[in-house]
């Protein structure tokens, strides 16, 4: 069965033609048929490879339209400040992700925002 990873520390962003970028740490295997499935609120999961999903935590709501629209989103794997690795994913739009992040653990981003 495959288990859920949270990657607490990722970032999003902008190049100047549109492309989103998507930072997260290296990982020391090889992605297969990366995608992210995204339902426009506050997580997406990363789908790395079939055994390996890894939980997108809070996406901020500035950015969650550039992500709704995206057709692929460049994979930036780094150590540090350098790059290890980097390779496109595919979006996949849902109406919802079947997950109930209660159970693991995870709250909205508004719910996070009011505890600072």
């Amino acid at each position: 069965m495959t288990k859920y990873s949270t990657e607490k520390e990722f970032m999003v962003a902008e190049g100047t033609e549109g492309e989103v970028y998507v930072y997260i740490k290296a990982r020391s295997d090889h992605p297969a048929s990366p995608s992210i499935l995204y339902d426009g609120f506050d997580h997406a999961v990363f789908l790395r490879s079939p055994q390996e999903k890894i939980i997108l935590d809070y996406i901020n709501p500035l950015i969650r339209d550039k992500l709704r629209k995206a057709n692929n989103v460049v994979i930036v794997e780094t150590i540090l400040e350098n790059i290890k690795d980097c390779y496109m994913a595919s979006m996949q739009i849902v109406d919802k992700i079947p997950v109930d992040w209660g159970q693991i653990g995870l709250k909205t981003w508004e719910e996070v925002a009011l505890q600072a």
